[in-house]
């Protein structure tokens, strides 16, 4: 019993740890992961909820920019009815650390979307997303996601 309990005391001690030395990545890892899910069954306001206020969106299928985070909203509400099932492979992904409050992370994607009447289109893209601690809490204030050239 006294084994059982020191293991556990041991288990739990070494989880605090290491939660006291997560670095920037891996706290910005803890929250990429679940918005990619987001994504994939479109849960808007979990998706958008790490969003900055004045976060920007650069979007391979948007001719412009989109600029705030309720602009971005309303992006993702039209995007999502257009296509109703998404799903994002992500390739290479990187994540690099500036001081203790800017996080960029780097990645390639397979992105295949379902319109509403089931026809599939696949893109393979590279995307860039901006995080910045701002008031305690990590945010994206930027992203850019374009299409890769085909390639024969």
């Amino acid at each position: 019993m006294k084994r059982i309990i020191a293991t556990l005391s041991t288990l739990i001690l070494v989880s605090i740890a290491a939660e006291a030395l997560a670095g920037p990545v891996e706290e910005v890892a803890q929250i990429a992961g679940p918005r990619l899910k987001a994504f994939q069954e479109g849960d808007l306001d979990a998706y958008t909820a790490a969003l900055a206020d004045n976060a920007v969106v650069n979007s391979s299928s948007s001719a412009f920019r989109i600029e705030g985070k309720e602009a971005i909203r309303a992006y993702f509400t039209e995007f999502f009815q257009i296509f109703p099932r998404r799903r994002f492979l992500v390739r290479q992904p990187i994540m690099r650390a500036y001081n203790d409050d800017l996080v960029i992370s780097n990645s390639y994607g397979a992105l295949n979307l379902t319109d509403q009447q089931g026809k599939l289109t696949a893109f393979h893209v590279r995307s860039v997303v901006v995080w910045s601690k701002l008031g305690g809490r990590w945010q994206i204030v930027d992203t850019h996601t374009s299409r890769l050239p085909v390639t024969p």
